[in-house]
């Protein structure tokens, strides 16, 4: 298939995966808000906030989700002028925004997992999640973004040196005139008046730093998940009392973990730092087909279902809705067959419940 084709599946994909995602997240942000448990406690708040920024993610994808493509040590995000209804101004601005929502959503992995071993791990959640420390959890993502945009403006603005190398490339590639496109483009390896290759120090500084948010959210994500995981086992392995139902809950959440730290792996931590390393050791990748735009467009369409499916009550709900059988101020009680509600063992409900949060 030509790369052309791919280009055209990219963007079909793009704004499929954007109807998904804005269908998926405001179904979900209407749970959240109607049938969350109170044993969410803060973190419905956490949810709501993560569901809102996917929904404009998605909605910036729908609408100016740029192609990425490698060359040599040239990486470059560009959007067809001739593919929207933006001037380049706007069009290279909305860019920007794009980028930053990437860098945002790499805090907003870190964030979840540090929440979730804060609820299971009563002393870590005291010292560094009480009052208004919690204020880091909602202030980081959008900070983090504005920094990623700052770096991708410095070291990625475009040129005219940019311009005159990748012109026979994305002509022949994607058969697109690159003066009619807006673009970030970071260089690496590029050749000064006599030919001879040098590195371009700004466009390495900027990567330094990308690769240094990308490193410490994957460590966050499978740190904090490991431990919350090692953290629970421990617990329900010294209590004796609790039933065999919540001890098995433990696989189930090693499994959860899983999931939910796979998605972000596979789908943005792996092929962005694969398309920011290859041109750094000015390796040719010769994507044809568009891997990074096409994950980064998956994300915010299926992220939402795991949370759905996860908790007892969303999944319940959207049963109900499914099915019409919604059913308003249901409350959930367990009684003896002789009418008398039974009351649980005394420290069921909280291990339950730190298991619940630390799921999602």
């Amino acid at each position: 298939m030509r790369t052309v084709a791919w280009l055209e599946i990219e963007s079909s994909t793009q704004k499929v995966c954007g109807i998904i995602s804005i269908i998926t997240n405001s179904f979900l942000i209407f749970l959240i808000l109607t049938k969350s448990p109170p044993k969410l406690g803060a973190y419905k708040w956490l949810m709501l906030y993560t569901s809102f920024f996917e929904l404009f993610y998605a909605c910036l994808n729908f609408f100016v989700g740029p192609s990425i493509d490698t060359y040599n040590s040239v990486l470059i995000a560009f959007q067809d002028l001739d593919k929207v209804r933006f001037d380049h101004e706007t069009s290279l601005f909305l860019i920007l925004i794009y980028c930053s929502c990437f860098g945002s959503s790499m805090a907003l992995f870190a964030v979840h997992f540090i929440y979730r071993y804060g609820a299971v791990n009563i002393d870590f959640k005291q010292k560094y999640l009480s009052g208004g420390k919690q204020l880091f959890l909602y202030i980081c993502p959008p900070a983090l973004g504005v920094f990623w945009g700052i770096i991708v403006w410095l070291a990625m603005f475009e040129t005219q040196m940019k311009t005159d190398y990748l012109r026979q490339h994305i002509l022949k590639k994607f058969e697109v005139n690159i003066d009619e496109c807006a673009y970030v483009s970071v260089f690496f390896w590029p050749k000064d008046k006599s030919g001879n290759i040098y590195p371009d120090v700004i466009s390495f500084i900027g990567l330094i730093f990308e690769f240094t948010i990308l490193g410490i959210s994957f460590f966050c994500v499978t740190y904090f998940a490991f431990n919350c995981y090692r953290w629970i086992s421990r617990k329900l392995g010294n209590m004796e009392n609790v039933s065999q139902a919540t001890k098995s809950l433990q696989l189930q959440l090693f499994y959860a973990l899983i999931v939910q730290a796979a998605i972000p792996c596979v789908l943005m931590y792996i092929p962005a730092a694969t398309v920011f390393t290859c041109p750094m050791l000015n390796i040719n990748l010769d994507l044809k087909y568009p891997v990074l735009g096409v994950t980064i467009a998956i994300y915010p369409a299926i992220d939402p279902f795991p949370t759905i499916l996860i908790i007892k009550s969303y999944r319940r709900g959207c049963i109900d809705l499914l099915t019409c059988r919604w059913k308003k101020n249901q409350i959930s009680m367990d009684y003896s067959h002789n009418g008398v509600c039974l009351s649980p063992k005394p420290s069921a409900p909280n291990i339950n419940n730190l298991l619940t949060i630390a799921a999602l």
